[in-house]
């Protein structure tokens, strides 16, 4: 299943008891601040969840495998988000449990 940003503002509303309107103004604000901060080139830290960053790619050339044609690929920056330790933790232990693949935890 994916969540969109709309289930994520009814979740929102649901457990604050904000209006629908009120959360996806805090969440679109959210997700432009954190744009905005890429785009001047800061680093965005959330304690516990992860990091966004921006890396630069070098120009390269590339071969499509299907035609075998080679492409250039120009300069450019990308955004790249990167979990914490725990979150990828937490993430990974909750679906072996689920898929029942987590052995016996000591």
């Amino acid at each position: 299943m994916t969540v969109t940003k709309s289930n994520l503002v009814n979740r929102m509303a649901e457990s604050t008891g904000w209006t629908k309107v009120d959360c996806e103004i805090l969440l679109n604000g959210f997700l432009a601040n954190i744009i905005e901060s890429l785009q001047r080139g800061n680093r965005v830290e959330l304690r516990g969840f992860g990091s966004f960053y921006v890396k630069e790619r070098q120009p390269r050339l590339v071969k499509n495998p299907k035609t075998k044609k080679v492409l250039s690929v120009d300069h450019r920056f990308v955004p790249i988000f990167k979990p914490a330790k725990n979150f990828k933790l937490t993430v990974n232990r909750q679906l072996l449990k689920k898929s029942g693949l987590l052995k016996n935890e000591s």
